[in-house]
């Protein structure tokens, strides 16, 4: 992950920044509670984020609660498709957001997130300007990613320290998948989403990510899914010596639930899932709710074409692969 930081007007590239162990600089105890922070920096006036995606490599939905959520099980994994951030000091928290017109700044999650750090902890503001390029609709996690990211850019930026278990309860209440992206980016998801359990998985792999020009309503979409009768996925054990044969192994035998659903509002979906498989992908499936499909390949297979193949057909494609974050919760 790519951090820029401006340093009296001069611009620093650590490409690290988040990858110093919290256990020896970032966790401080207070009595009973547990303090998070970031290494600080000296005179840093301005931070530029890369902020990844996710896919979910595999989705079951369990079952629908009594208060209209879902509980549901899944595995997901951040990838190198990402949004930008920058944030720089300033007084007020300000947001603006390049490539997504259709919500107010104030209605978005990444505002939304640097008001409750303000309601943790006091920090004069930041000005936060976000360029969208992780497709919206699509079940790539882009809203909540970049919320968490506007989390660890201020606790960079000012230095913050940060209350462990209220802040997860907090991005929580905000945004289900929220703390994912304040973990390792390579976590178990259960409860609504929320309840994140970090798993150690392969990273020896390419993915394609295939958009097409349908989105999809996270609402709609667990409202219209189709509640499979199977039994839970139960224990999972994966570890560093899993290889991505072994995963592919398990998440061939839970997929995705929304896939039906979402297949049935456009054809081209499944057209496209059969190219990736037509043309060797070990793993083909939506991400999310949808609608972004992935395939996922083997380690140095040229993409190119088959991304080009699919963009002449109108589809959005990007070539990424699987990456690990610095967790701070």
């Amino acid at each position: 992950m790519t951090l820029a930081i401006v340093l009296k007007g001069h611009i620093l590239t650590n490409n690290q920044i988040f990858k110093q162990p919290c256990a020896e600089k970032g966790v401080q105890e207070s009595g009973s509670s547990v303090f998070i922070g970031l290494p600080g920096m000296i005179d840093v006036d301005e931070i530029e984020i890369n902020v990844p995606a996710k896919i979910n490599l595999y989705l079951k939905i369990i079952r629908k609660r009594p208060d209209g959520y879902h509980d549901i099980d899944t595995l997901m994994q951040t990838v190198s498709l990402y949004d930008k951030l920058i944030l720089k000091k300033s007084d007020g928290i300000e947001l603006t957001v390049d490539g997504l017109s259709e919500i107010e700044p104030k209605d978005n999650l990444a505002y939304k997130a640097a008001r409750i750090v303000s309601e943790m902890v006091d920090y004069p503001g930041a000005q936060i300007i976000l360029k969208k390029y992780i497709p919206t609709g699509a079940g790539l996690g882009g809203g909540s990613a970049d919320a968490a990211f506007v989390v660890r850019g201020l606790m960079q930026l000012y230095g913050l320290k940060l209350e462990r278990f209220e802040l997860k309860r907090r991005m929580a209440l905000l945004g289900a998948d929220i703390p994912f992206f304040l973990g390792t980016g390579q976590s178990r998801a259960t409860g609504i989403g929320d309840i994140i359990e970090p798993i150690d998985l392969p990273i020896d792999y390419q993915v394609l990510i295939v958009k097409p020009e349908i989105s999809i309503n996270t609402r709609w979409a667990y409202q219209n899914a189709k509640i499979r009768l199977t039994k839970n996925p139960g224990n999972i054990i994966l570890d560093k010596r899993t290889d991505i044969a072994d995963i592919i192994r398990v998440i061939e035998k839970i997929g995705n639930d929304f896939e039906e659903t979402v297949f049935a509002v456009s054809d081209n979906l499944s057209r496209v899932k059969k190219q990736l498989i037509d043309e060797k992908a070990l793993y083909v499936s939506i991400s999310g709710s949808g609608s972004a499909m992935f395939g996922i390949f083997e380690q140095g297979r040229r993409l190119e074409s088959i991304a080009a193949r699919l963009s002449a057909d109108g589809f959005r494609t990007f070539i990424c692969k699987p990456i690990v974050l610095q967790p701070i919760i």
